[in-house]
């Protein structure tokens, strides 16, 4: 019995003095609640470089800054636990990445006057995020991840050109139906495709099991090509995409909206960076930590120049495609 509670006291102790050290630890001056939505490359650069840049920018002026991270790993209803968690920790700021859980961050923080940043949005003003994307006209701003979508066509004209004239070509794109960002970007191709006179062919799914038949609808339509857009199905599933596009006997090219994705099932891109999307989303939040500006008077940003040309020739061979040596050479310069 003695060695019972002798046993249970040194628990007690233990506990206590973990305890007693947490208290004892200073407090940071800023706290940030992070959301992402999902796990896959693109949004781990987003989130990844965002807390480098930050801490950094901070560090240069004395500050410190914690970050408390949640992933709702694809499931929209995690975001509203999540976002409920950092207002009950009553966070200096919210970094949310996707438009799920951006959305959810926005609704849910106005009425506490926590400043929200968001990354990996599409199309923010569509999204319900912000009055417009000079003029945020709330306290919520942050960076878009909107694609170069006529160079990206231009690439595809580019691939194919070879084999079919640009008169001849049908460019089908295969999109998530349920997610906005999807859609905007589908919208997108199909209306560079009607300006530059190229056929366009479109398949919506609503979840990742569907992957097959929309590789499959799309090569019935008669795409000579297939787009990929920047959504978070997708983007988790990119490998499943390319076993589909194989396994399926579809074997159709694809250009994806973003590098992470191309090296899983495309053959090349022209890619936003969301390395450089995070750092952007960086320094907004820097301004607003520090009392330069409010979110509300910092427009939306953007990447608007220097897009890296990937391709994968691995790819390429498991579909029997030869990539033109003129994109090869890009990619190399």
């Amino acid at each position: 019995m003695k060695k019972f509670i002798i046993a249970i006291m040194i628990v007690v102790l233990a506990v206590v003095g973990c305890v007693s050290l947490m208290a004892c630890q200073p407090p940071t001056d800023f706290t940030v609640g992070v959301i992402q939505l999902a796990p896959h490359d693109a949004l781990d650069k987003a989130n990844s470089a965002f807390c480098a840049e930050l801490k950094s920018l901070l560090e240069a002026e004395g500050k410190t800054i914690t970050f408390l991270q949640n992933n709702a790993n694809n499931e929209d209803s995690q975001n509203t636990s999540i976002v409920n968690s950092f207002i009950g920790k009553n966070v200096d700021l919210i970094y949310s990445i996707a438009t799920s859980s951006s959305q959810t961050a926005v609704a849910k923080a106005k009425d506490y006057d926590i400043p929200v940043i968001f990354n990996a949005v599409t199309d923010p003003v569509d999204a319900g995020l912000v009055k417009s994307m000079e003029n945020p006209g709330v306290n919520v701003t942050g960076v878009s991840d909107i694609n170069p979508i006529a160079d990206q066509v231009g690439l595809m004209v580019e691939l194919m050109a070879d084999t079919i004239a640009q008169s001849e070509l049908t460019i089908g794109v295969l999109f998530v139906s349920k997610e906005t960002n999807s859609v905007v970007q589908k919208d997108a191709v199909k209306a560079e495709c009607e300006k530059l006179g190229i056929k366009f062919a479109e398949y919506g799914i609503d979840e990742a099991a569907n992957i097959g038949n929309g590789l499959q609808g799309l090569k019935k339509m008669g795409a000579d090509i297939v787009y990929l857009p920047t959504d978070n199905v997708l983007a988790s599933e990119a490998a499943t995409v390319h076993s589909e596009n194989i396994k399926k006997e579809v074997n159709l090219p694809m250009v994806c909206g973003e590098g992470g994705m191309t090296e899983l099932c495309g053959v090349a891109t022209l890619s936003v960076d969301y390395e450089y999307l995070g750092k952007l989303a960086a320094q907004s939040a820097f301004d607003i930590l520090m009392g330069n500006k409010k979110a509300s008077e910092i427009a939306v940003k953007t990447q608007t120049e220097n897009y890296t040309y990937i391709v994968s020739e691995k790819n390429a061979e498991a579909i029997g495609f030869t990539i033109p040596q003129s994109i090869i050479d890009k990619a190399n310069a």
